[in-house]
């Protein structure tokens, strides 16, 4: 996520999460997976929401990338894509 490491941590504590969420404040990683890009909402620029599941060996194993505002991976389809890692 294109945040702060303090806000990144923040949300893992919050949801009691029990893998690493990365911490982009540069964007650096968003622009490697082509999501660094922003979208005008409502006259404010914010990103493309996209969401990745990266195994422990860095390979990608789910990818979702929006092409609107609301278009978001849901919970759902996440938690099976965590299901799949058999971790």
């Amino acid at each position: 996520m294109p945040q702060e490491t303090f806000r990144a941590g923040w949300w893992k504590e919050k949801l009691n999460l029990p893998f690493t969420l990365l911490a982009d404040p540069t964007a650096w990683v968003c622009a490697q997976y082509g999501v660094a890009k922003q979208l005008v909402v409502h006259d404010e620029w914010v990103n493309i929401p996209a969401a990745f599941v990266i195994d422990r060996g860095g390979i990608l194993r789910y990818a979702h990338v929006g092409t609107a505002f609301n278009d978001r991976a849901t919970a759902e389809e996440l938690l099976e894509a965590l299901d799949r890692l058999g971790n």
